[in-house]
């Protein structure tokens, strides 16, 4: 349960589930609002009664995945390996996320992203815990900390955002179990590599 979850009835984070789901799929154009009412086992006038439109709709689904994802933070590791872990075992579980945020990507080019200000400081919390990461020793001190999380998050995002490459690279296909403990072996070393850089 996420802060917000007392705001609105069940039926409203239903439709955003759905609407994440539409989009991931679809793509920002390729959504209707009938297509996430039937996804949502809901009328459609039930939607509009919440939003008006689709971007209205987009902006509250993103929004609602980021509170989410937000409030897991707290239980993030203080160890750089089992955060890298935590990472990708984030990543992985939500693929339908990932691949809304690549629909953005690609629908959205020279756009300014959608609830920018908020995500940014999403963001911006995950590279205070790099800082200290940094500060203990963990990660190079000598590495810009927002070019660093941008190289781990492209590292922990690869085989969920990527499957197809992951698998054609390692010839393991990024669901199966042998694949994901040799990931996990590899973020071990990964981490332990880095923290012996400034050595």
């Amino acid at each position: 349960m996420t802060k917000e979850d007392d705001k609105h009835p069940p039926s409203y984070y239903a439709i955003l589930d759905a609407a994440v789901e539409e989009f991931a799929v679809n793509g920002y154009s390729g959504v209707r609002m009938e297509h996430v009412a039937k996804r949502a086992k809901f009328n459609k006038s039930l939607i509009y009664r919440f939003f008006k439109n689709r971007e209205q709709l987009f902006e509250a689904a993103l929004r609602h995945q980021f509170n989410q994802r937000e409030q897991g933070l707290h239980s993030r590791p203080e160890n750089l390996t089992e955060a890298l872990k935590w990472w990708h075992k984030g990543n992985s579980s939500d693929p339908t996320f990932m691949r809304m945020i690549l629909r953005e990507a690609l629908e959205g080019s020279g756009k300014t992203p959608v609830e920018a200000t908020n995500r940014r400081q999403y963001y911006l919390k995950q590279i205070e815990s790099l800082e200290e990461f940094q500060s203990r020793g963990q990660l190079p001190a000598k590495l810009p900390a927002a070019q660093l999380f941008l190289s781990l998050l492209a590292i922990t995002i690869i085989p969920t955002a990527l499957p197809q490459i992951a698998e054609l690279v390692t010839g393991l296909p990024t669901d199966s179990d042998e694949f994901e403990r040799s990931w996990m072996h590899f973020l071990e070393g990964f981490s332990e590599s880095l923290g012996k850089v400034d050595d």
